[in-house]
Formats: C-alpha cells, structure tokens, sequence
C-alpha cells in the first residue's frame, strides 16, 4: 500500500469516528461536540485535497449510472458538512462564542439538525460506494482470503447487522429527524457512551450495506443491457 492510500485511509477512518462522535454529542458535552465538529471540517478539506484527481477528473470519461449516483452523494454530502459547519458557528457558544452575530439562532439549530442527520446518511452511502475497494485494501494488507464459505458467512453476518441497523432507525426514530417533524433530539441518558456508538455503527452499515448492492444492481442492468 503507497503511502498516499495510507493517507487516505487513515483520514477515512478519522472522519467516520468524528461522525459517530458528533452523533453522540448530548453524551458528550456541547464543547466536545464544537471541536469534534472543527476536526471533522478539518478532515474532510484533507480528504477532498488527497482525493483532489476525482475532483479534476469530472470532465472527463463517461457518466454512467454508478458515477452519477457517486457524483451526487459526494456533493450532497459535501453540501450536508457546509451546512452543518456555518450553522454549528452560528449556534456556537464555546468555541466560536466570540461571533458578533446574535440573530437567526433557531433557524440554524434547525439547519443543524437536519444536516448533521443528512450527513450521517450521506456519509454511510459513499462508504458503501467505495465498500468494494476498502475490502480489497484490507485484504491485501492483511492478507486475508476469503473461500466460498466464509463469504457467505460474511455476507450473512452483515446482512443481519443491516436488519438491526433498520429496527434501531425505527427505534430512534431517525425519520423524524431527517425531515424536520421533531426540531429537538430526545436521546436515552442512562445509554453508554459505548452502546450509542454501537447503535449508530449498525444503522451506518445499514445505508453502507444499501449503496453497496444498490450499486451492483446497477451494474448488472447495466450489462443487461449491453448482453441484448
């Protein structure tokens, strides 16, 4: 592995444990919260420049289904850390507490809320656009085979975990919170700080796990397609 993908690897693994960190604010503390979030804008500027050929590379080749859906999340989601960077500051009462700025608070909490769970989605959705290559990163790095059986076994473990992720979104209510018909998150405060982040793991492998084979679906439409 080149020391570049070391780099990007590592700063993937960084900005997903600022994710569920952020998630689990009310846990711990708003002032944590404010600087998790200034690192995560700090992480996801680095992983735009370490994936910056991407970037110039948009004009170029051709639009197929897949790279329109990658190309969409990975605005969206940008779109989503912007959002969610200008209404932290604005709402700011530790870090950013020296803003001259006093009006339009609640507007921001609201623009807040509904980025910071966007984001949550979006980012799960383009770890599972990329879920075929970060296997194959682990793999050659470790050295792990996987025969037929224990592919199933794989793929079963993660299909139960996606099954879990689905009743804790239901459970959490989630949906309310991606379209605004609560304005206030209501979180369990006797939960440990462990058991969220569990929780937020399997409904990250859930949308992960749901871009992964939405994305193959495609693919294989697409050489339908091509076979008649």
């Amino acid at each position: 592995m080149s020391l570049k993908m070391k780099g990007k690897l590592l700063v993937d693994i960084l900005m997903t444990g600022s994710l569920l960190g952020l998630m689990a604010y009310s846990l711990l503390g708003e002032e944590i919260h404010e600087w998790l979030g200034i690192m995560m804008f700090f992480f996801a500027i680095l992983h735009k420049l370490l994936n910056r050929s991407w970037v110039c590379g948009l004009r170029k080749g051709r639009w197929n289904r897949y790279r329109k859906v990658q190309t969409t999340v990975t605005v969206l989601l940008f779109l989503t850390m912007m959002g969610s960077m200008i209404s932290g500051i604005l709402i700011s009462q530790y870090v950013f507490s020296f803003s001259p700025i006093s009006g339009g608070k609640e507007m921001a909490r609201l623009i807040h809320l509904f980025c910071g769970y966007w984001g949550f989605v979006l980012m799960s959705f383009h770890l599972g656009l990329h879920w075929k290559m970060i296997l194959g990163i682990f793999r050659k790095r470790f050295g792990i085979g996987m025969s037929a059986g224990k592919s199933r076994a794989a793929r079963g473990a993660a299909f139960l975990t996606a099954v879990y992720g689905a009743f804790v979104f239901y459970k959490e209510d989630i949906l309310s919170y991606l379209f605004l018909q609560t304005h206030f998150v209501f979180l369990d405060f006797n939960k440990t700080l462990a058991g969220f982040i569990l929780e937020y793991l399997v409904m990250m492998e859930l949308f992960a796990l749901a871009a992964y084979y939405g994305t193959r679906f495609l693919q294989k439409q697409k050489k339908v397609k091509i076979l008649k």
